[in-house]
C-alpha cells in the first residue's frame, strides 16, 4: 500500500540531501511534482531545485510547510531550533521528519511546544542517497504512528534502503552508516595515492579502485557470504594478498577502526547536547 498518493510533502532545505529526497520521490511515481513543496533560505537553491525537479519552492517555511501533510527537515542541525519555532505555532497534524544529525526525537519534541502530540521520525541517510544507493535509518517519537513509520519508510526508500532501529542506536548508526562514507572514499584515496607513487597514472588508478569497490561491495550482498569469509577466498597462501592483509593486520587496522567507529560515535552522542 503507497501512503504517500494523496499527501502533500514539504522539504525545508534543499541542499544535497533535501535535493536527493525530491528527486528519489519524483523518480520512483512516489508522489506527483504538484505533491511536493520546497524552501531554502537560499535563493539560488529555490531557483536549481524549481529548474531541476519543476517543483514549487516558495519563500517562506510558512508557505512551505502550512500546505502539506508530511514535513521533511533536511537542515542542519545548527539551525534545526530555528526551523521549529517558526513551525511549531501553525503546524498542528502533521508529521515532521527530521535528517538533522544528532537530533534526537525528545527535543524535536519539545522545541514543537505549540503542537500537542507533535508527531516525530527522525532519520539517518547517508549520502549514497544522492545516487539512490543510501541506507537510512529510522525510529519513531513518542508520539508518531505505525502508520507515519511506514510513510517515512517509503519516502527513504525511494533514495536506497532502510532500516527500522531503536533510537538509542543512532549514535552507531551515524558514526557507522552516516559517516562510513567518508572512510570508504578514504581508503579508496589511499589506494589511488599508493598506485600513483608506484608509477601508475591517476585516472587508471581512480577506475581500477572505483570499479574494485564497486564490485567487491555487490558480491558481498549477492553472495550473502561474511566480508571475512570472501577475504579467505582471495588470499591465497603466501601470495600478494596475504602479503598486504599481514601488513594491514601488524598496524593493528581493525583496531584503528574499532577507535575510530568510537570516536565518531561519541562525537555524534556530544552533539545530540547529553
Amino acid at each position: 500500500m503507497r501512503y504517500l498518493a494523496d499527501k502533500k510533502i514539504g522539504v525545508i532545505g534543499l541542499g544535497n540531501m533535501g535535493g536527493a529526497v525530491i528527486n528519489g520521490l519524483l523518480s520512483s511515481g512516489a508522489v506527483k511534482r504538484t505533491g511536493v513543496i520546497g524552501f531554502d533560505n537560499d535563493a539560488a537553491k529555490r531557483v536549481v531545485a524549481v529548474k531541476k525537479y519543476g517543483i514549487l519552492a516558495t519563500r517562506s517555511i510558512i508557505e512551505a510547510a502550512s500546505h502539506c501533510d508530511i514535513v521533511i527537515l533536511a537542515v542542519k542541525p545548527q539551525n534545526i531550533d530555528e526551523v521549529l519555532r517558526e513551525v511549531s505555532s501553525y503546524g498542528k497534524g502533521r508529521l515532521y521528519i527530521s535528517i538533522a544529525a544528532g537530533i534526537k526525537t525528545r527535543r524535536i519534541e519539545k522545541a514543537l511546544s505549540g503542537i500537542l502530540r507533535p508527531r516525530v521520525i527522525r532519520v539517518m541517510p547517508n549520502t549514497p542517497a544522492l545516487v539512490g544507493e543510501g541506507i537510512s535509518a529510522l525510529c519513531k517519537g513518542k508520539y508518531a504512528t505505525a502508520k507515519d513509520l511506514k510513510a517515512a519508510d517509503e519516502i527513504f526508500s525511494s533514495v536506497g534502503e532502510t532500516v527500522n532501529l531503536n533510537e538509542r542506536y543512532f549514535d552507531l548508526v551515524t558514526a557507522v552508516s552516516g559517516s562510513g562514507p567518508a572512510y570508504f572514499f578514504y581508503f579508496k584515496e589511499a589506494l589511488i595515492e599508493a598506485a600513483v607513487r608506484l608509477g601508475m597514472d591517476k585516472a587508471t588508478a581512480k577506475r581500477l579502485v572505483s570499479k574494485t569497490a564497486l564490485g567487491a561491495a555487490r558480491l558481498l550482498i549477492e553472495s550473502g557470504h561474511e566480508p571475512g569469509v570472501l577475504r579467505q577466498r582471495v588470499t591465497s597462501k603466501g601470495g600478494t594478498t596475504e602479503r598486504a592483509i599481514k601488513v594491514f593486520d601488524r598496524a593493528g587496522m581493525k583496531k584503528i577502526v574499532e577507535k575510530a567507529v568510537t570516536a565518531a560515535a561519541r562525537r555524534s552522542k556530544e552533539l545530540s547536547g547529553e
